[in-house]
């Protein structure tokens, strides 16, 4: 598993981290365009918005990565810019993309609650091609085990546990990679489902879609993952009746009681975004607020 998958020259390399992040992005982006246009929407939007996301995402990602493991970087600043060496948080990366996604669908009259339902199934995808590359890169290393243990404990030669002389020494850890892939499997199928009876059977509420994303991936997560990460007692929390918890666990847990309460409001919201839709266009919910007021404005100008 060596981290590089080419070298252009000895100073520049590509990382398979790298192209499984670029194609996490290209990939969730199409699956999310493709679905808006299955609904009538201008899908092709997207693409455009593409780039602001992506800095965002990206920017958000590392800020939080390094603001929870500070400690890291106070000796070498110079990494707090790598990322090609791994370590972008997933829920800062997913914030700040959130953000720049709703100031840029806004501004092209674009319902914001049906972008993010229709990119939560292509997320999944980008969290399992990005797991892919963490487990080339040899970062987000599980505990270490016996193989006799856990059967499928790995070895990460290119760990930061190894140097070019240890590169040979065997030590078997959890494939925490795989089980975080495996996350992503789940999350996607839920997505994949649920966006289906919102939008084809109708039979749930818009927002349940990226509500369902945020509830399956931080439970996942949570019990399937962190569990098995090899995190330094720094970066835990020692909580009342023996439960030691990473930051990352303690933030799932709180997305997953706001997911939960969402679930309780989520008809009561659309319900509410329906009749605003719906005032004076007789349109019976088809026509979003932000395409209704793309409409008056035409309308006006034509009368002028």
């Amino acid at each position: 598993m060596d981290p590089i998958a080419f070298a252009i020259t000895d100073s520049l390399q590509i990382r398979w981290y790298g192209i499984m992040m670029a194609l996490s992005m290209l990939l969730g982006s199409y699956i999310g365009a493709q679905l808006l246009k299955k609904i009538g929407r201008q899908g092709d939007l997207i693409w455009d918005g593409l780039v602001w996301i992506i800095i965002a995402g990206i920017g958000g990602a590392r800020f939080v990565y390094v603001m929870t493991n500070l400690a890291d970087f106070v000796a070498n600043p110079q990494e707090i810019l790598r990322v090609d060496h791994g370590g972008l948080s997933f829920h800062g990366g997913i914030i700040a993309g959130v953000i720049a996604a709703y100031f840029y669908f806004r501004k092209h009259q674009i319902n914001f609650i049906e972008v993010m339902d229709g990119f939560a199934p292509g997320v999944a995808i980008g969290v399992i091609l990005v797991r892919i590359g963490n487990f080339m890169n040899g970062d987000i290393l599980g505990f270490k085990v016996d193989k006799e243990s856990v059967p499928w404990a790995l070895n990460f030669p290119y760990d930061a546990y190894h140097t070019e002389a240890t590169r040979s020494e065997i030590i078997y850890r959890h494939p925490t990679e795989l089980y975080g892939l495996l996350v992503g499997v789940i999350t996607f199928i839920v997505c994949w489902i649920i966006w289906h009876r919102i939008y084809i059977a109708k039979k749930l509420p818009r927002g349940a879609n990226y509500i369902a994303f945020a509830f399956t991936y931080s439970l996942a997560r949570t019990t399937l993952e962190d569990p098995f990460r090899h995190v330094d007692e720094g970066h835990r929390i020692a909580l009342f009746g023996g439960f030691n918890l990473t930051y990352s666990q303690i933030a799932d847990i709180i997305l997953i009681l706001i997911c939960l309460w969402a679930f309780t409001q989520l008809r009561r919201w659309d319900e509410a975004r329906k009749a605003v839709e719906n005032r004076g266009t007789g349109l019976g919910g088809n026509e979003s607020r932000q395409e209704r007021r793309a409409r008056e404005r035409a309308t006006k100008s034509r009368k002028s």
